[in-house]
């Protein structure tokens, strides 16, 4: 505070012309001048919020003729700027307050007297150098805020308040650097999944639930622990000074317990999954990010498990090794074309004439393992290779079909989409110039398409079959009955098929109640002029069931399993020379 008086020419002269001035006018007199020039009379402040902490500025900026030059006033005063300020006042209102200040104070020195004397004129000077000095601490106040809007805005969550991802590395970089001998940093990274209601809330409902998580984490946390926001539904906690790694697994466990507890008791309508995953340092990992990798690694294995809570181990450590690396086999497997379609016919009931066959993905590690096509297809949509895998589909089925026409067989082949490929504007485009190059026509190929894949992206999912449809290309609604709205899609999807599922053609000879529901499924099918499909036959039993009640189509390793296509051209040559075929 001295070098701010000396900086703005306040010496001991001007210290006692202040003091003189203090006992000509008291500062009560001066407050109350002030508030009725700048119009913050008490009835008018009261009008708003921010005239009150104004008017409560200003009578303490009146009491600058009281100053003893001591810290403690310019402390307060620079607190009530401070409220004025946070509560939305201009920056220039100091300068404003301070400006009608000494134009008060010269009033009460002069009045309207022609004459003044030289004491005066010192009292006027010390308080006009006074009153700017006053207005520059103020405006260092004003600048302080705004830079530390400026960092919260930088390194903070906008809605709640917390560290975000910038501030969180930064933070867990500084607990690393400063961790005591025989002590650990623990990490927690904890995510949430939200069922589809969560989607149709309104921002601020939205808002309102992150803030209540964010405060029911606080609730389990030590006072030292750190708690960040890494985006809309994933936060991470610094627990630092631990004994042991055991207590990462404890925080990490009532994290999760108490969200789920807020969640059932107060958003009951509301459905989601915590999950969350921990590690330690320097036990685990040495420096900032591999901590990060290690939390988020137990996390995966978490969510892959089912369990709540994973802490990172020699068993996740594995785990993340091996995804990683078939993570990678995948991708250099779908580059160098290892992948396979095989076929698995369909045929008509109860003649048994084969009329078609789904294209169904297989691939055969290095090793020889066999791996299951949806594990495949987790781990294409990961890593993002889920549109390149699906051109490749097509054009594998457009190359099988015209190899089938060339050995005679005219069948048509099914292949099946997900919702990425839905939300592909190009998919039409990309079908028919395929179909063009292979010179086949697109009624022989039929996409399928399950209702989980449909949910997501609904009004640009429908346009694009329409498209599909417009282009030749036959449609089927695949695993009926196992998704959310089957009837509505029934009715507003240009379908062509529908597909019964393994599930329900299992029981089908031995369930009453899920004969009906497959009979019920047949009915509503051929309501809408649809071809129905049952997948997964495997008894003489189920199909004549399947017969009785007038399906069109079976398909199922009673007839054949799936098989490359050289084999399948053989199996269908076979079936043939048996039991000859029209129309192949």
């Amino acid at each position: 505070m001295v070098g701010l008086l000396c900086r703005y020419g306040i010496g001991q002269s001007e210290k006692a012309a202040v003091r003189a001035f203090g006992r000509i006018v008291s500062a009560e007199e001066l407050a109350d001048d002030l508030l009725e020039r700048l119009n913050l009379d008490e009835a008018t402040a009261a009008e708003a919020p921010i005239g009150l902490v104004l008017r409560a500025f200003c009578q303490e900026l009146a009491r600058v003729v009281r100053w003893d030059f001591l810290p403690g006033w310019p402390a307060a005063l620079q607190a009530r700027w401070s409220e004025c300020y946070l509560a939305g006042a201009v920056a220039e209102f100091p300068f404003i307050a301070v400006e009608t200040l000494i134009g008060l104070c010269h009033e009460h020195l002069f009045g309207e007297r022609a004459m003044v004397h030289r004491l005066e004129l010192d009292i006027e000077r010390a308080l006009v150098r006074l009153g700017w000095c006053l207005g520059g601490l103020m405006a260092a106040t004003s600048v302080e805020h705004e830079q530390n809007f400026r960092l919260a805005a930088e390194d903070g969550d906008p809605v709640l308040g917390l560290p975000n991802r910038r501030r969180f590395l930064t933070l867990l970089a500084e607990r690393l650097a400063s961790l005591g001998a025989g002590r650990q940093l623990g990490l927690v990274v904890l995510n949430v999944e939200w069922g589809r209601s969560v989607d149709v809330l309104a921002l601020d409902e939205r808002d309102h639930l992150r803030l209540a998580l964010s405060e029911v984490m606080r609730g389990v946390l030590r006072p030292s622990d750190i708690l960040c926001a890494l985006g809309d539904d994933e936060w991470a906690v610094l627990l630092p000074d631990l004994r042991h790694a055991a207590q990462v697994s404890l925080a990490g466990h009532k994290l999760v317990d108490a969200c789920e507890a807020l969640r059932s008791n107060s958003f009951p309508a509301l459905r989601a999954r915590f999950c969350a995953g921990g590690a330690a340092a320097p036990e685990q990992a040495g420096g900032p990010l591999a901590l990060e990798q290690a939390a988020r690694s137990a996390l995966v294995v978490a969510k892959a498990s089912g369990r709540p809570f994973d802490i990172y181990g020699g068993e996740i450590v594995v785990k993340a090794e091996g995804d990683a690396m078939f993570e990678t086999e995948v991708a250099r497997a779908l580059e160098s074309q290892q992948f396979q379609l095989y076929l698995q016919p369909q045929v008509a009931l109860p003649s048994r004439r084969v009329v078609g066959a789904e294209a169904l993905l297989r691939w055969r590690r290095s090793d020889g393992r066999h791996v299951p096509p949806p594990e495949i297809l987790r781990v294409v949509e990961r890593i993002g290779l889920t549109p390149l895998l699906s051109r490749w589909v097509v054009q594998q089925a457009a190359q099988i079909l015209a190899t089938l026409t060339a050995g005679g067989c005219d069948l048509r082949v099914s292949v099946n989409v997900v919702a990425d490929d839905l939300n592909d504007p190009e998919l039409p485009l990309f079908i028919r110039q395929t179909c063009d190059t292979w010179r086949i026509s697109p009624s022989r190929l039929c996409f399928e398409i399950t209702e989980s894949g449909f949910v997501s992206g609904e009004a640009a999912s429908a346009e694009t079959l329409r498209l599909v449809r417009q282009e030749g290309g036959r449609l089927a609604l695949d695993d009926f009955g196992t998704g959310y709205s089957s009837m509505d899609y029934l009715r507003r999807l240009p379908l062509d098929e529908l597909k019964i599922d393994k599930s329900f053609v299992d029981r089908i000879s031995v369930s009453e109640s899920d004969r009906a529901i497959v009979e019920l499924m047949v009915r509503i099918a051929h309501t809408f002029d649809l071809e129905v499909v049952a997948e997964g036959v495997e008894s003489v039993e189920a199909e004549a069931a399947l017969s009785l009640m007038g399906c069109d189509l079976a398909q199922g390793y009673l007839y054949a399993p799936p098989m490359p296509v050289a084999e399948f051209v053989a199996w269908w040559n076979g079936v043939e020379a048996a039991v000859p075929a029209a129309g192949c």
